[in-house]
């Protein structure tokens, strides 16, 4: 949906590593970055959009905003509400980071740039009424929609042109290669997930004492996908599977079952039935797209680093949305039906720039393939 894209490209960030200083700053100031204030105005915009999405994906309950980020509450002490507005503030200091930069190296995004985005969104979703239609059903001000394609647009650009002054050379990507040999294969294995350490070790001694491990898996695993042949996963290559299930592999010999291993998903026991060396051919093209990604990051943490920043809101400040921004973000409940429909549209023809940026930001990045590493 349109709504989803736009979404995205609110919430996401830049995933950089930023060094900044917290306190109270000036009257009306959310941030400053180099000798740039950031306004409260472009901070209570930014919150209120997440928060009131976050809310409608919740049905509207508000109270899910005080809950933890993860149910268990391992991951972070932080509320959903807290959270939002770390978030928030972290997004507006690196993107402005980021437009500095761009400034500097005369990369920049023309009005006519977004103009073009605009009227292909016009034309997908039927004309100039439907499209203002829609955005009124979003709780979407077109003028900050035409700031968020602008800074979208140019993040997409500024990475192109990082990327482009990066050099991998095919020596480098040997090294690598001849350093790094036992991370690149190819296996089959089996395996029974469970939710606990206590179930699977008990799984695991049946095993030892002569239980079948297919049985088991039928039985035991949670993990229905695979459990219904005996817990076959296939053939799969090395960064499919979560790194835990990755290292085991990769130490394990022909026919062993493994111990219990943790993951994000619960507990693994594995059966490992074939392991082969993938061949440099096979995967000098992967090796390129990680050393061009790590060199990507780097660079753009330099960038970071060399920024003097100041956050003057912090995740723990109460903060109240001024009457005027309430509703920005917040879905009607009257929303047509017919507006969805355009949305679907609107969603399967999307701006070149934004696909290369989306493209470039994620190269060499293999988590992605996280739901398949469940199993």
């Amino acid at each position: 949906m349109f709504l989803k894209k736009f979404t995205a490209a609110v919430l996401s960030g830049l995933m950089l590593v930023s060094l900044s200083a917290c306190g109270k700053g000036p009257e009306g100031v959310a941030a400053k970055v180099n000798d740039v204030e950031i306004p409260m105005e472009d901070f209570y915009k930014s919150y209120a959009i997440r928060r009131n999405q976050y809310v409608a994906n919740a049905g509207g309950d508000e109270s899910v905003l005080e809950g933890p980020i993860d149910p268990t509450g391992k991951q972070s002490k932080l509320t959903v509400d807290q959270y939002l507005k770390d978030i928030t503030i972290k997004d507006l200091t690196e993107t402005e980071i980021i437009k500095q930069d761009a400034a500097a190296n005369n990369i920049k995004v023309e009005d006519s740039e977004i103009q073009k985005i605009l009227d292909q969104y016009k034309a997908q979703l039927g004309g100039d009424e439907q499209f203002k239609a829609y955005l009124d059903s979003l709780g979407i001000p077109l003028d900050y929609l035409k700031e968020v394609l602008k800074n979208q647009t140019l993040v997409g650009k500024y990475t192109q042109e990082k990327y482009k002054n990066i050099k991998v050379t095919d020596d480098d990507v040997k090294k690598y290669y001849d350093e790094h040999k036992d991370d690149f294969f190819k296996a089959k294995a089996s395996h029974i997930l469970v939710d606990d350490l206590k179930k699977a070790n008990e799984i695991k001694k049946e095993i030892d004492k002569g239980a079948k491990f297919e049985e088991m898996a039928k039985k035991e695993s949670k993990d229905t996908g695979s459990a219904t042949n005996g817990g076959d996963l296939g053939e799969f290559t090395n960064g499919q599977m979560v790194q835990s299930f990755n290292d085991a592999i990769k130490k394990m010999e022909k026919g062993e079952i493994s111990d219990p291993i943790k993951s994000d998903f619960g507990f693994h026991i594995i059966k490992l039935k074939e392991r082969k060396p993938r061949t440099f051919d096979e995967v000098k093209d992967e090796i390129k797209s990680k050393l061009t990604q790590e060199k990507y990051e780097k660079a753009i943490k330099e960038v970071v680093s060399k920024a003097k920043v100041k956050k003057y809101v912090k995740a723990e400040d109460e903060i109240k949305i001024p009457d005027e921004f309430k509703n920005y973000g917040k879905v009607k409940q009257d929303a047509t039906k017919e507006n969805s429909q355009a949305s679907e549209g609107a969603n399967k023809e999307t701006n070149a720039q934004e696909k290369n940026a989306e493209k470039n930001q994620n190269k060499g990045n293999n988590k992605a393939s996280q739901e398949k590493k469940s199993k």
